[in-house]
């Protein structure tokens, strides 16, 4: 019993030096939060100017809103070579950010550099894409469903399917915008007289696995995650849902934009909304995508294709 006792003591022991041996020592550099730093965010496309919004780097837990310069030097240059200087905007509220005088060109790398007293000079880069082209969109009559609402409303249900020409490869960054444009008749003449057109953003409904790869983002479009092309996948199939009161509402069309994205601008807003989707007390809070040289935030570029679908009468 002592022999058995004393073996079962030494494989313990030889267990723990042997697992001693494989650990080593790992160093994280996290953020330095005593030190401020400039956080550039910038997101443009071609023929377009360049904005972009500047603020001061505070701690993560901080309760008030980061402040914003105003004595920020922002430049923009292309392939190395200054081009522009930004100036401020200002818009309702107080808020304001920096914009070009020049619009931007496809496939041409900028930077975005500022500068302020005191501080590290912060730069972000991009180049704004080609765009992947897709196939026109057609809403065909047959495929078109009505719903009967409780509130006497109806709904429309119009497929939109966006296909892609090509595969997208290894480049799989993609996003989306639905708008549906409806006719509002006055129905106090006989027949009614069209009062205005509206303008607004269009529901759309999805299967669950295409649901399940599609993340909000703060700009206005649905952000398409990379698994979705998956097994040479090209076609998103969406279902337009556009409530309507039938006796003085027409929809008309709907509007689709179709972004092709650098895939810094992909990580960026991923990283967003997985970070807006847990919020859990241990949830990394430097998890959010950065390509600020000596700064934080996120300089980046998309392509843009419009496409307008009929509604048949």
């Amino acid at each position: 019993m002592y022999m058995k006792i004393r073996l079962l003591h030494a494989y313990w022991l030889l267990t723990v030096l042997l697992v001693a041996s494989c650990a080593r020592e790992v160093f994280i550099e996290l953020p330095d939060e005593g030190q401020t730093r400039l956080v550039l965010v910038s997101h443009f496309t071609d023929h377009q100017p360049i904005r972009v919004r500047v603020s001061l780097s505070q701690p993560v837990y901080e309760g008030t809103p980061p402040v914003n310069p105003t004595n920020v030097d922002v430049t923009v240059a292309r392939r190395g070579i200054f081009l522009d200087k930004l100036f401020r905007v200002n818009v309702p509220g107080g808020d304001f950010y920096w914009q070009s005088r020049d619009t931007l060109l496809v496939g041409e790398p900028y930077s975005v550099s500022a500068r302020i007293a005191g501080l590290p000079v912060a730069e972000g880069s991009s180049t704004i894409p080609w765009p992947a082209p897709i196939f026109p969109i057609i809403a065909e009559s047959s495929q078109i469903r009505t719903d009967n609402l409780n509130n006497g409303q109806q709904a429309l249900r119009v497929p939109i399917r966006i296909r892609l020409k090509q595969p997208p490869g290894d480049k799989p960054y993609f996003a989306f915008q639905l708008r549906e444009e409806t006719e509002v008749y006055d129905t106090s003449f006989t027949p009614p007289v069209l009062d205005e057109t509206r303008e607004n953003d269009c529901f759309f409904l999805a299967d669950g696995r295409t649901l399940s790869l599609l993340h909000d983002i703060p700009e206005p479009v649905i952000l398409v995650n990379e698994k979705f092309w998956d097994e040479g996948n090209q076609t998103l199939d969406l279902t337009a849902y556009i409530p309507f009161v039938p006796e003085k509402e027409r929809p008309k069309r709907i509007f689709v934009e179709w972004r092709t994205l650098t895939e810094e601008f992909y990580r960026y807003h991923l990283s967003i909304a997985r970070q807006g989707n847990n919020n859990t007390p241990l949830a990394d809070p430097d998890a959010v995508f950065n390509n600020i040289k000596n700064g934080y935030g996120n300089v980046s570029a998309y392509a843009v294709q419009m496409d307008t679908v009929i509604i048949p009468d």
